[in-house]
C-alpha cells in the first residue's frame, strides 16, 4: 500500500517536470492558487459559500469512485487494504478543502464534508451502466449524452444555486452557477474517443473540428440559456456582465473542443489542462493557446482523418 502511494507521488511530480516546473515549486504554487480562489469564493458567495465549496468538493471525489478503477485497486490489494486505499485518497483529496472550511470557522460543515468523503469511500459507480438516461442530445457527437448522464445529478443544483440567487438577490451566486455549468461542460471534453470513431467521418480535419465546435456550441447554449434567461430578467442592470460570462464561457468550450484534439488520440495531459486554465485567469493568453490548439488538433487529426 505505501508503495501505490509512492507511485501516485512519483507519477504526480513527473507531470509538474513535463511542464517544467519543479515539484519543489509546483507544489507551493498550487497551494497559492488553491487558496486564492478559495478566498475569491468565500468572498463573493457570502453566506452560501460553504454550500458551494462542500459541493466542489465532493465533485472531485466522483473519478475515485469510478468501477473501472476500483476494479484495478480491487485487483492489487487485498479487501482490508483497498479500503484504507479508498479512505486515505478520499480524506487527501478533501484535506485541502476541510482546512480551508475550519480556517473560515464553518466547524460543523468540516465535520459533515469529512463523513461524506468517508462513505463515499465505500462507493463504487458505474459509468457504463445497463439503463439508459434519456438526454436531449443527439448520440453523435457523443460528449454531451455521456457527459450529461454521468453528471445529470449536477444540474438540479446548478439550477437552484440560479433560483436561490434570485430569492436573496445575490447576482455573484447566479454568475457563479452559470461559470459552474460552463465549467462542467468542458470537462465533458475531458475523455478521447477511439480514433476509429473519428476516422468513421471521413472529413478533412478542418470540418471535423468546426462540426464539433458547432455541436458544443448549440448544446452549451440550450443548457446555460435558461439561467441567462432568468438572470437577466431579475438581474437587468447586470444584462452585459450576463452576456459577457455566456459569451465567454462558450469561447472557452470551443476552445476546449481544439485542445482535445491537440493530443488526439492520446489523453489530454497536465500541460494541457495547466494553459487552459491560465487562459481563464488571464483572457489575452487565449489569444496564443488557441491558435496553438487549432493547428495541432489539425495535424493530428490529419493523421487519422487521412488514413
Amino acid at each position: 500500500m505505501k508503495e501505490y502511494f509512492q507511485l501516485r507521488i512519483k507519477m504526480l511530480n513527473r507531470h509538474f517536470k513535463d511542464f517544467g516546473v519543479e515539484p519543489i515549486l509546483a507544489y507551493p504554487i498550487v497551494i497559492l492558487l488553491f487558496t486564492g480562489i478559495s478566498t475569491f469564493l468565500y468572498g463573493k458567495l457570502q453566506e452560501y459559500a460553504v454550500f458551494v465549496y462542500c459541493f466542489i468538493a465532493i465533485s472531485t471525489l466522483s473519478k475515485l469512485g469510478e468501477k473501472k478503477r476500483n476494479d484495478f485497486l480491487k485487483s492489487c490489494f487485498i479487501k482490508r487494504n483497498y479500503f484504507k486505499v479508498r479512505w486515505i485518497e478520499n480524506s487527501l483529496l478533501v484535506l485541502p478543502f476541510i482546512l480551508y472550511i475550519l480556517y473560515q470557522k464553518d466547524f460543523f460543515y468540516a465535520v459533515i464534508l469529512y463523513l461524506i468523503a468517508l462513505v463515499l469511500s465505500f462507493i463504487i459507480y458505474n459509468a457504463t451502466a445497463s439503463f439508459t438516461i434519456p438526454t436531449p442530445f443527439s448520440k453523435k457527437p457523443f460528449e454531451f449524452s455521456v457527459g450529461f448522464r454521468n453528471t445529470c445529478y449536477i444540474y438540479p443544483f446548478i439550477y437552484w444555486l440560479t433560483y436561490k440567487s434570485i430569492e436573496v438577490n445575490n447576482f455573484n451566486l447566479g454568475a457563479f452557477s452559470l461559470i459552474a455549468l460552463f465549467f462542467m461542460l468542458l470537462n465533458y471534453y475531458s475523455k478521447i474517443e477511439d480514433s476509429y470513431y473519428a476516422w468513421i467521418y471521413k472529413k478533412s480535419p478542418k470540418d471535423f473540428i468546426v462540426n464539433k465546435i458547432k455541436t458544443g456550441i448549440r448544446y452549451g447554449i440550450i443548457l446555460s440559456l435558461p439561467i441567462c434567461i432568468a438572470l437577466s430578467v431579475f438581474f437587468d442592470t447586470y444584462i452585459l456582465i450576463i452576456f459577457s460570462f455566456q459569451l465567454g464561457g462558450l469561447f472557452y468550450l470551443t476552445q476546449a473542443i481544439v485542445a482535445k484534439y491537440s493530443m488526439f488520440p492520446e489523453e489530454v495531459n497536465i500541460p494541457i489542462r495547466v494553459l487552459i486554465v491560465m487562459s481563464m485567469f488571464f483572457p489575452p493568453f487565449i489569444l496564443i493557446t488557441f491558435p496553438y490548439f487549432y493547428s495541432k488538433s489539425i495535424e493530428k487529426l490529419n493523421a487519422v482523418l487521412n488514413d
